[in-house]
């Protein structure tokens, strides 16, 4: 970076450092990963129980619609076999309706799961509510879901860097939706491009940030420490949001 020595007429040239050239997008200015932690952490000062409570409560939603679907699969199987019907196609059927109401309800729990966190990013006030957020903008969380998974699906049959790249492009889609309410589904996706443009290698090095903290968690707390580690992460991801919209 260049700037302009007044006194002598003779431009003075900065240097920037390895970590924020890998860590920051080509314009620079953006908020170094580190920082975008320890923010993360300062926002969970005093709601670190919200953070595990809405990580909780998110996880018992997406497992109790899974139980579901494997529950109510059990159920007609055995009142069809009792009854001396097709099993094999009431399974299908109620398989069939069952992945149905998975796919309409788990965009607005992903939605509101990204809500969650940026609201603890924002206001540093854990909110139950925003947990819900999604079910409030139904449609659009469906919508940003949908496009989002169709585009990575059609760049991965190309190649599976391409697909990984874009996963990266649309990764603020989520928060757009959440954080905005007048932004459309195929907005969401348009914006996070642009958000993520020269930034994508920024949030892969935040991610592999907490590569070995996750490791540990898996082989010494036995996934407890997820309980921790996961508000850490989506706050920080919400923290780098915030920086880049």
């Amino acid at each position: 970076m260049a700037s302009l020595n007044d006194d002598a007429g003779i431009p003075k040239i900065t240097t920037p450092s390895l970590s924020s050239a890998v860590e920051s997008g080509p314009s620079g200015g953006f908020t170094p990963n580190k920082d975008l932690m320890a923010e993360a952490r300062d926002s969970l000062k005093g709601n670190w129980g919200w953070g595990i409570l809405g990580y909780v409560l998110y996880t018992a939603l997406s497992m109790s619609i899974s139980f579901f679907i494997i529950a109510a699969s059990i159920f007609v199987g055995v009142v069809a076999g009792i009854g001396g019907g097709n099993v094999e196609a009431a399974g299908n059927m109620v398989s069939l309706v069952a992945q149905l109401f998975q796919f309409l309800v788990m965009p607005a729990l992903i939605v509101g799961f990204y809500g969650f966190y940026l609201g603890i990013a924002q206001e540093d006030e854990g909110r139950l509510e925003l947990l819900f957020v999604g079910f409030r903008r139904f449609w659009k969380s469906l919508g940003v879901y949908f496009f989002y998974m169709l585009f990575i699906y059609l760049w991965m049959l190309l190649l599976i860097i391409p697909g990984l790249i874009k996963c990266f492009s649309y990764s603020q889609a989520f928060f757009i939706i959440a954080d905005d309410e007048d932004c459309g589904p195929l907005e969401a996706i348009s914006r996070s491009k642009e958000m993520m443009a020269g930034n994508k290698w920024k949030f892969f090095c935040l991610n592999l940030r907490f590569f070995g903290w996750s490791l540990l968690a898996v082989f010494l707390t036995f996934g407890i420490g997820f309980l921790w580690l996961v508000p850490y992460i989506q706050t920080a991801q919400a923290k780098f949001y915030e920086d880049v919209k």
